[in-house]
């Protein structure tokens, strides 16, 4: 039997123009959720409202990380600016799917597909 291991967060932050994009791997939980709340946030604050969450790497997401990612959807909108997840870890996609937040947020699959403006 496949025990599985934690991973801890790990996050980077890169700016392209005005594109703050942040990049997370490992495990988004309840010990590690407010680091990626600090994280978005700041992004948001010290540089221009357009963000890309990448968590491609992410192996699991909670609930406490899903509310991070619906804080910083709804600061970019109130900034006039705009909210991007890359994604193509596939438990995170089944959170997505599960609460519906899919529809909410714009997901695609390459960060080149999440630089381009959204139709």
């Amino acid at each position: 039997m496949h025990v599985p291991t934690f991973q801890p967060l790990t996050i980077t932050v890169e700016k392209r123009e005005d594109v703050t994009i942040v990049h997370c791997a490992g495990e988004v939980d309840i010990a590690t959720a407010g680091q990626l709340r600090g994280e978005v946030t700041d992004a948001l604050v010290d540089g221009p409202g357009h963000l890309v969450v990448v968590l491609d790497d992410v192996t699991f997401l909670d609930s406490l990380g899903l509310g991070a990612l619906i804080s910083a959807h709804k600061r970019a909108r109130v900034l006039q600016g705009s909210f991007t997840i890359v994604c193509t870890s596939r438990p995170v996609l089944r959170v997505f799917t599960a609460t519906a937040m899919h529809r909410v947020f714009r997901v695609v699959d390459t960060l080149d597909e999440a630089l381009e403006p959204a139709s």
